[in-house]
């Protein structure tokens, strides 16, 4: 008795899984649409500009309100633009209340997330400089045995291209393979007097 109550359970939760995946997918018409993939880094608000799409349209066709309801490799529908536009003023007037809260969402996490790269590039800078001053009191004439320049390089990476330009971009290279950033670099530089 226990072992066909557990057995009808299993079937029920099937079944119920089965009709929650037909019903989330039912809710979009894939006949005359595009499908893409969603890339890291995608908002609604982009999408919807790159393909030329109303945020709303795009939001009620793929049941996804919020940038947090994009995941990297999901496939999303983008609608076909020759829709009736009497459809796309609809949706338009059901979403805008929630496509103003998102597009406001949207560029509050835009301003965050641009203040939170500048902070980054500044901290980078401020550790690339500190390195050179360490290393050659910002000289790119500096010499030390096989090690040249602003950011004392081995001598065969600059492959006897001693220019300021060849000096920058090998030193990016190299921190970049090496460290993955300046500010990487500065803390193994402090721990070791060397980087």
């Amino acid at each position: 008795m226990r072992y066909k109550f557990h057995v009808l359970f299993l079937v029920i939760a099937i079944s119920f899984a089965g009709l929650l995946s037909i019903y989330r997918n039912a809710t979009v018409d894939t006949n005359a649409n595009t499908v893409v993939t969603v890339k890291s880094g995608d908002t609604l608000e982009n999408l919807s500009d790159k393909y030329n799409v109303f945020m709303s349209v795009l939001e009620h066709a793929n049941g996804k309100y919020s940038d947090d309801d994009l995941l990297a490799g999901d496939q999303i529908v983008i609608p076909d633009n020759n829709n009736d536009a009497k459809d796309d003023k609809k949706v338009q007037k059901q979403h805008s209340t929630k496509s103003n809260k998102h597009h406001s969402t949207s560029k509050k996490q835009n301003q965050s997330q641009s203040s939170a790269q500048s902070e980054w590039n500044k901290a980078n800078a401020e550790a690339k400089a500190w390195i050179s001053f360490h290393e050659s009191t910002n000289s790119y004439t500096a010499q030390n045995g096989r090690y040249y320049g602003r950011y004392q390089l081995d001598s065969s990476y600059l492959n006897g291209d001693y220019s300021p330009a060849n000096q920058e971009r090998v030193a990016e290279q190299y921190v970049a393979n090496r460290y993955g950033s300046w500010v990487n670099a500065k803390q193994h530089w402090v721990a070791n007097n060397w980087y």
